[in-house]
């Protein structure tokens, strides 16, 4: 389930610093994960982690699956490049990542929809996104039906200036009224790994915004 190059996100099990950082790794050797010097997602730096820090460490598979297991640091060594070194659990111990555990925050971003069935295609803005969906605001004019699919560009401003577009299929889940506005909950169908990581960094970067303003506790 693990290869070379594969991008991961990996969160901080200490309550003293509740940290995610994203990194790739390098090099497995029977039961060690090798790994480039992580990068934090709340300083944009790198990031130096002592030996026994215990680890969330998450990671998406070509067939879209989201996985998660639990790891600790357990050295470092110079190859190539200096690396990290933390311990591979029992496959058995990894755990799939449903789609409704992943963390959704409010926030408004821009999102283009193209709906297959009405040939549709507008623009407008999410009411929350997570790495599994998001929800919509729907225009006046447009109706979705339960399980209509159709495609989506969003686009993501990350915390560093640069703006991340994501591209991938829909489908519906449902859609509701509430104070006037007509809102539609979607689902992202296909995503590969790349993007669904790139949505896991900017949902924990606008958690720790809200965070700074008092907005989430």
């Amino acid at each position: 389930m693990l290869n070379i190059g594969m991008n991961l996100t990996l969160e901080s099990l200490e309550s003293n610093n509740p940290d995610k950082y994203k990194c790739k790794i390098a090099d497995i050797e029977n039961n060690n994960l090798y790994i480039d010097y992580p990068i934090s997602l709340t300083t944009n730096r790198t990031a130096f982690l002592v030996n026994d820090l215990h680890l969330n460490c998450i990671f998406s598979t070509e067939d879209n699956g989201t996985y998660l297991f639990r790891t600790k640091v357990i050295g470092k060594v110079k190859k190539n490049i200096p690396l990290i070194i933390l311990h591979i659990p029992p496959v058995e111990e990894f755990k799939k990542i449903q789609r409704r555990q992943y963390v959704r925050v409010e926030t408004a971003v821009d999102i283009s929809l193209y709906l297959q069935n009405s040939k549709e295609r507008f623009t407008t803005i999410t009411e929350d996104i997570s790495a599994g969906g998001c929800a919509v605001l729907l225009p006046k004019n447009i109706q979705m039906h339960p399980l209509e699919t159709g495609d989506a560009t969003i686009v993501l401003p990350m915390q560093n200036g640069d703006y991340q577009y994501i591209n991938t299929p829909i489908k519906l889940i449902r859609n509701w009224e509430d104070a006037g506005k007509n809102i539609a909950s979607i689902e992202f169908s296909d995503l590969d790994e790349k993007d669904t990581q790139s949505l896991f960094r900017f949902c924990f970067e606008r958690q720790l915004e809200l965070r700074k303003k008092g907005l989430l506790t």
